[in-house]
């Protein structure tokens, strides 16, 4: 367990990716293309995401079975969600959760801001990455440029 902290003693500092995001989805246009939804699938960068959701909803996880169901808000809690990061660590033993938002189903959900925050934990950046098996099933690669490669690929730089 040491071990492992000491690959995140950098949190909150630029050496550690580590982020906190506000995230707001504001109410619905009465017009809405066909469809459209709040956030598109996707799955996190990082080794877990802590979200904490308000009552609003419209989370949806991909099961192993590849089909989406609702992860509705309860109350006092928090969905923990596995990133690509832990994915590769741990050779796919633990697997990265798909995700979506999507549209409320009623017209007044639609009518309500939706808020969230999601923690998005990283290693520090000079972090090796390789399968803790000893598989090598992914190549190793440090958390950092990890990072950085995704970020590129998904917005054409770092963020």
């Amino acid at each position: 367990v040491s071990n492992f902290l000491s690959l995140h003693d950098q949190m909150g500092s630029a050496a550690n990716g580590t982020m906190m995001r506000i995230l707001h989805y504001p109410p619905v246009p009465e017009h809405l293309k066909p469809g459209q939804i709040r956030c598109g699938e996707h799955t996190d960068y990082g080794e877990i995401t802590l979200l904490f959701q308000d009552s609003v909803g419209g989370l949806e996880v991909q099961s192993c079975e590849g089909k989406y169901v609702p992860a509705p808000p309860i109350p006092n809690t928090v969905v923990v969600n596995i990133g690509d990061l832990m994915q590769r660590w741990t050779a796919d033993k633990l697997v990265s959760t798909m995700h979506r938002v999507l549209l409320p189903k009623t017209e007044a959900g639609l009518k309500r801001h939706r808020r969230s925050i999601a923690f998005f934990v990283h290693p520090n950046e000079d972090t090796v990455i390789a399968s803790l098996d000893g598989s090598n099933k992914y190549p190793s690669i440090k958390a950092g440029r990890y990072l950085d490669d995704r970020l590129t690929a998904t917005y054409g730089g770092k963020s």
